[in-house]
């Protein structure tokens, strides 16, 4: 069956808009990698894309049929930001091929011989990927994952496949978990990839783990989050309380202290390069075990807390809630916090992987949609720093780096990811292709050799979407303005001139109510607010400034000074990438970086001189795009 497009319909118009951050923008330009690295024959994606070579090249790999849940769920998001319908053919063919592996139950890796690369182990080693027989074998972490797209389109157009296919997926997970006291769990069963449950075979053995690093990359909480996100989304849209039952004994699972706590032992090499770090206590009178500290692959941690967070509140979990808290809480502190850059792999190396930039927002938002704080001023630092320059927009860039490297063979990057089988690999036109998709390994001022795995790009693109929902949310006649950045809207449009000038403007359209949140390096004494160029007292409850009463056409006005430091941070502190940055910011904007990287195969970032001064901001003309229906179940 063909699923095509789903339906997304909304308003366009033409506007001037300051030429400053504009997620839609960057959701068109995400959408042109998207469907420029899908392999519409094959109805799948092309894994990796490597441009430090001197023939850049897509390589499809085992990991593809993994990932394409997760790219599958990103083109409505796209569209709902942009209303672009750029590759809707491509779209339509990736959709069905991927909901055609819905079978019995289980999301399906298809045994099929003539394509070797989804069967043989061509990333790592065989610490991960075991032997492999001809049959079909599921992974649970994707079946969770399609689950989570599928609650997501019932918000657009409640079509009855979309519940059907999410309460067959539901039905599977409980079929093969373990249950065991309070808790269930998914053994990493021995079988091809992680977590793998042969369709034959069955789990062949089914002992429970008993320690983080005994999963592949380092992890096993890490494959269990998003079946707890996926059944818990699942129960608020369907009421089947065995999803939240089976939810609620996976999320016990994994706050298991065996798999929390204790820092990286900075001096164990060997382990630390297999990123299986040996870890020492935490801190005398830190329980860390207890409250979500983590030593190893941050993105594999946080995939866990969304999971645990989301259940937290379905169920009303307090402790669940609590320990995603104190988590994310912990994380930021990992890294240069107020880039958004988060340390995955603290003394192992000194890189954040663009999956966990998704995250990173996700968490965020979500914990203070939770009522559990208010973290609007990480998500913002985040999106205008990390995750704005994370995204390779720079092809004269790229193309500088091709020009500069030498043609690496099959062990570059430490595996054998160079394609090798025919219909393996693609080299025609990559950086054109792949314009708009999100690098894997981040540094703090460059992604060095850069190359993509497409589950960074997965995780990185709904980060944009998460940021773009999550600034301006309308419900009934009211209308919270969270994030000062561009955005359209049903009740208003949202013009920000951020870093420039301190200045946000909100037209209303239909809002009987509009709340503004004033960032938090803004004292509150210090804005003016103004309707209809006539100064305004607005009412505040915490950093929120409401209008009440405004008339639909009216234009408020916020002002207020866009404060400049200059501070230093530490990555990598007491291991051997210790590297301390010192950074000028303009408001939560970093304008300036340094020590920087300057090596020519290296994807710089940070070149932003044009807003170190501040001054006017340009305008530019744009097709705004305002859609009648959103996601916000995600």
């Amino acid at each position: 069956m063909l699923y095509g497009s789903l339906p997304i319909n909304g308003q366009y118009y033409q506007r001037s808009i300051p030429d400053t951050l504009d997620l839609a923008e960057r959701a068109r330009l995400a959408l042109n990698g998207l469907g420029g690295t899908i392999d519409a024959a094959m109805g799948t994606n092309y894994f990796f894309i490597v441009y430090a070579n001197n023939r850049p090249y897509m390589c499809h790999h085992l990991s593809d049929n993994e990932i394409d849940p997760k790219l599958t769920g990103c083109f409505p998001m796209m569209r709902i930001m942009s209303g672009d319908r750029l590759y809707e053919d491509v779209e339509a063919l990736h959709r069905s091929a991927v909901l055609s592996r819905i079978r019995d139950n289980f999301y399906w890796n298809l045994y099929e011989p003539q394509k070797p690369w989804k069967h043989r182990d061509t990333f790592y080693t065989d610490q991960i990927y075991k032997d492999v027989r001809p049959e079909d074998v599921t992974s649970v972490f994707s079946d969770g994952r399609i689950m989570r797209a599928l609650v997501e389109w019932m918000d657009l157009d409640g079509r009855p496949d979309w519940g059907r296919l999410a309460g067959e997926l539901a039905e599977g997970l409980r079929q093969i978990a373990i249950y065991k006291d309070d808790y269930a769990y998914y053994p990493d069963g021995g079988y091809g990839g992680a977590f793998n449950y042969p369709r034959k075979s069955g789990w062949l053995h089914t002992g429970e783990p008993v320690s983080e690093v005994e999963g592949a990359e380092g992890t096993v909480v890490g494959y269990f989050g998003n079946e707890i996100q996926g059944l818990s989304k699942w129960y608020t849209a369907s009421q089947d309380r065995r999803a939240l039952d089976l939810a609620g004994r996976l999320a016990r699972f994994t706050m298991r202290p065996a798999f929390w706590g204790g820092t990286p032992h900075p001096e164990k090499r060997e382990a630390l390069l297999n990123r299986m770090p040996e870890r020492l206590p935490d801190p005398a009178g830190v329980a860390g075990h207890e409250l979500g500290h983590w030593y190893t692959h941050f993105h594999a941690r946080a995939i866990a807390l969304r999971g645990l967070l989301e259940y937290g509140m379905v169920a009303g979990d307090d402790r669940a809630l609590d320990f995603a808290r104190k988590a994310y809480e912990f994380s930021t502190t990992v890294g240069l916090a107020k880039t958004g850059f988060i340390d995955c792999y603290p003394a192992v190396n000194d890189c954040m992987e663009g999956c966990a930039l998704g995250d990173l927002i996700g968490l965020g938002i979500r914990l203070s949609d939770s009522g559990m704080g208010d973290y609007w001023d990480d998500v913002d630092a985040c999106v205008r720093n990390q995750l704005a320059e994370s995204q390779l927009l720079d092809a004269a860039q790229l193309a500088r780096i091709v020009d500069a490297s030498p043609a690496y063979g099959a062990d570059h990057y430490g595996w054998p990811a160079y394609p090798v089988y025919d219909r393996q690999g693609l080299y025609e036109n990559v950086i054109e292709k792949s314009l708009g998709l999100f690098g894997s390994q981040l540094w703090p001022t460059s992604i060095p050799e850069p190359y993509i795995m497409q589950c960074c790009t997965g995780n990185a693109v709904n980060g944009l979407y998460y940021a773009w929902e999550g600034s301006l949310r309308e419900d009934g006649a009211t209308a919270s303005v969270n994030l000062l950045l561009n955005r359209a809207g049903r009740l208003v449009d949202v013009d920000s001139w951020l870093p420039y000038e301190g200045k946000v403007e909100v037209t209303n359209k239909n809002a009987a109510r509009i709340q503004v949140r004033i960032p938090g390096w803004v004292r509150l004494q210090e804005a003016a607010f103004y309707v209809d160029e006539n100064p305004w007292t607005p009412g505040f409850a915490g950093r929120f400034a409401i209008f009440d009463g405004i008339k639909p056409g009216s234009l408020l006005r916020v002002v207020f000074p866009v404060k400049e430091y200059e501070a230093s941070y530490t990555a990598g502190y007491r291991t051997r990438f210790e590297q301390t940055y010192t950074l000028k910011f303009r408001g939560s904007t970093v304008v300036d970086i340094s020590e920087r990287d300057t090596r020519p195969t290296s994807y710089h970032l940070y070149q932003r001189d044009h807003l170190k001064t501040g001054g006017p901001a340009p305008v530019r003309q744009v097709t705004r795009f305002a859609a009648d229906k959103l996601i916000r179940n995600w």
